[in-house]
């Protein structure tokens, strides 16, 4: 196994837990101690995925992600004592892909990670190419273009944009949405929809109109000629 991860937490004891965790299952695993150091090891190095506490020293989780989603999509999932959902819904406003919440079994944090890396190698063996107007999505690479132009997703922003295709001229209501890309187990509410379609439609340029609102009940994905 060569997936590479990036642990970010300043507690010592947890983070030494889940490196011997994690190279117990075959996974390369860096560690950094507070958020600058982990900033700059993950724009030095490609990470399969990185797991990111919020509260540390020098630079807390939710600034470094901000940070580095400026130049990189890479995964994130958030370690966080912090449970308020509105700390859940800025987590996923700025780009976190998961997070799982203390105190938890580093059993379940590897089966979690072990299912995403599944699933995304799953989807690399999907390579059909979806047109949609000025839209163009490779689900298996999950690359999405706007025209000629590349844009970079997280994978929340990803899987809500599939969603829509998937489902064309269809509404779908919030709780549906939520059903399909968040889970039944989350337990956030529908702000988090709101707040990521925001950020999906920002990222979308000149396709954002693509995704329509549907007062009082939800979205719709409709490509009209007139966008």
């Amino acid at each position: 196994m060569d997936k590479e991860i990036l642990i970010v937490e300043d507690e010592k004891r947890l983070r030494d837990l889940l490196r011997d965790y994690l190279v117990k299952e075959g996974y390369h695993v860096d560690l950094a101690s507070h958020g600058e150091e982990g900033l700059h090891m993950a724009l030095e190095k490609d990470y399969d995925l990185i797991l990111l506490d919020v509260m540390m020293p020098f630079m807390n989780g939710f600034d470094m992600l901000e940070e580095l989603r400026k130049k990189k999509n890479t995964r994130v999932f958030y370690i966080t004592a912090k449970t308020m959902d509105e700390d859940f819904v800025k987590a996923y406003e700025i780009g976190a892909d998961d997070f799982i919440a203390k105190p938890f079994s580093p059993k379940i944090l590897v089966m979690k990670i072990g299912n995403l890396f599944k699933r995304l190698e799953q989807e690399d063996s999907l390579q059909e190419e979806l047109v949609f107007g000025r839209l163009t999505l490779h689900p298996g690479a999950q690359r999405v273009y706007v025209e000629t132009s590349e844009i970079f997703l997280t994978k929340k922003e990803f899987e809500l944009l599939l969603l829509f295709t998937q489902n064309k001229d269809l509404v779908l209501s919030r709780e549906i949405i939520l059903e399909k890309v968040w889970g039944f187990d989350y337990e956030g509410d529908l702000r988090a929809i709101d707040t990521s379609i925001k950020r999906l439609r920002e990222k979308l340029q000149t396709a954002a109109a693509y995704v329509e609102t549907v007062r009082g009940y939800g979205y719709r994905f409709r490509v009209s000629d007139d966008v």
